[in-house]
């Protein structure tokens, strides 16, 4: 009998020290879940502080170009100490800069920086620069260049040298779908047009003025107009007393690339100039076309 109690005192013992041991081994685990868990949560919050940084610099991005703290947070719905630490820390490596005068906030040489190294990054850089810069010379109105970036339309260069009256477009803006020949003339021929069918009537077609096309199925027909012509006109969509013309650049296997478009002051152009305006404006997307692969 004492023999069995000696035995049995030993299984416990060995059981014990398994279950100690698978107690411990279970606890460890949950330390390191639970750490993992943290690890995913700062993780996560990073994550959140870089997708408000990025909202703040899109913001500044835009119209009017500054604003104050307090404007952005009330806008982005960002707590206004969460505003100025982002601030702070984008000021401290020149990506903002802050108006002593007004206390508002704007873009920084360092994003400008940035810019500039992905529009020299383009092919045919300087070509296309000069060709635009013929047009511009030999027609005296504004010209510029945007690109399908992803599917937006992105303006990349951008000449005001010859006008007395500046309309202000500005490099490195997005610009609308629906108003404008930049975005109209690209838009009219992306492809597949189910997927152009899908971003018109998922956009919002702010109107801008008494022209401004806001109908998705006026868009549509509008851009089949513009396929069957080859180029654009833009009539006071996008602002008043303004008129531009805008041919669309493609590459070899005819996928829409980018837009020439050339804009100037309705009542200082005849007929004549429309038409003289409006040649050279396919010429040179011709030109642009044949640098693209």
């Amino acid at each position: 009998m004492k023999n069995i109690a000696v035995i049995f005192q030993k299984i416990l013992t060995y059981v014990y020290k398994k279950v100690t041991i698978l107690y411990i081994f279970v606890h460890i685990m949950n330390i390191s879940l639970h750490y993992e868990h943290l690890g995913e949560i700062k993780v996560a919050e990073k994550v959140i502080s870089i997708i408000k940084v990025s909202k703040v610099l899109k913001r500044l991005a835009k119209e009017p170009y500054e604003m104050t703290a307090l404007e952005l947070s009330n806008e982005l719905n960002i707590n206004r100490s969460t505003i100025h630490r982002i601030l702070n820390t984008l000021i401290s490596e020149m990506m903002v800069l802050k108006n002593p005068s007004n206390k508002k906030y704007k873009i920084g040489p360092t994003l400008y920086h940035m810019g500039s190294a992905y529009l020299y990054r383009q092919d045919n850089s300087e070509q296309i620069k000069h060709i635009l810069d013929c047009i511009a010379k030999e027609t005296k109105q504004s010209v510029g260049y945007s690109i399908l970036a992803g599917e937006k339309i992105l303006n990349i260069y951008e000449i005001e040298s010859y006008q007395p009256i500046k309309i202000g477009y500005r490099q490195g803006s997005y610009y609308p779908i629906h108003c404008g020949v930049y975005g109209k003339c690209i838009m009219a021929y992306l492809k597949p047009k189910e997927r152009l069918k899908e971003i018109v009537y998922s956009n919002k077609l702010i109107k801008k003025t008494n022209k401004t096309i806001t109908d998705p199925k006026e868009l549509l027909t509008e851009y089949e107009r513009i396929r069957k012509s080859g180029y654009a006109i833009s009539d006071e969509e996008s602002l008043e007393g303004a008129i531009g013309i805008g041919a669309p650049v493609k590459d070899s296997n005819e996928n829409i690339i980018g837009c020439v478009g050339a804009a100037g002051i309705k009542s200082s152009l005849s007929s004549k100039d429309l038409e003289f305006l409006k040649s050279k404006v396919i010429l040179g997307a011709k030109e642009i076309s044949k640098l693209m692969p």
